[in-house]
């Protein structure tokens, strides 16, 4: 087999990623009004001992989403969306959430090659610079 073509998947692995796909879709959609609801006052949630990530502390919708999708493919199409943007007028993140954003992308990248589910070409964490 030629290395200029993509592996291709079976019919019932490109099934499993078109419905896992769909439901990290329909997960951020249904949250999306929930998660911007700025009126309503945060909630005192239990807590696992352990101090909360940048991600948390100032982007608390952000950490919501990522724990809805995570690990899939749909978790590495939100993060690169988060770091890689063609808007002017987006703000930014801060240095230390940029970083952990991109730990994030690795370690979801490193969980998809292990489990075999994502392909080592045209993935969309060839987008992103490499994060040592």
């Amino acid at each position: 087999m030629s290395e200029e073509f993509p592996q291709i998947v079976s019919d019932e692995e490109f099934a499993r990623m078109l419905r896992e796909r769909d439901e990290a879709a329909r997960a951020i959609r249904l949250g999306h009004d929930r998660w911007n609801d700025s009126a309503r006052a945060p909630t005192n949630r239990p807590s696992d001992g352990l101090p909360e990530s940048t991600i948390e502390q100032f982007f608390p919708q952000i950490a919501r989403k990522l724990v809805m999708v995570w690990p899939s493919e749909a978790c590495a199409a939100y993060l690169t969306s988060l770091i890689v943007t063609e808007r002017e007028t987006r703000q930014g993140f801060p240095p230390d959430v940029i970083d952990d954003l991109l730990m994030l992308h690795s370690i979801n990248d490193i969980i998809l090659r292990n489990a075999g589910t994502r392909s080592t070409l045209n993935s969309i964490s060839d987008k992103l610079p490499p994060h040592f």
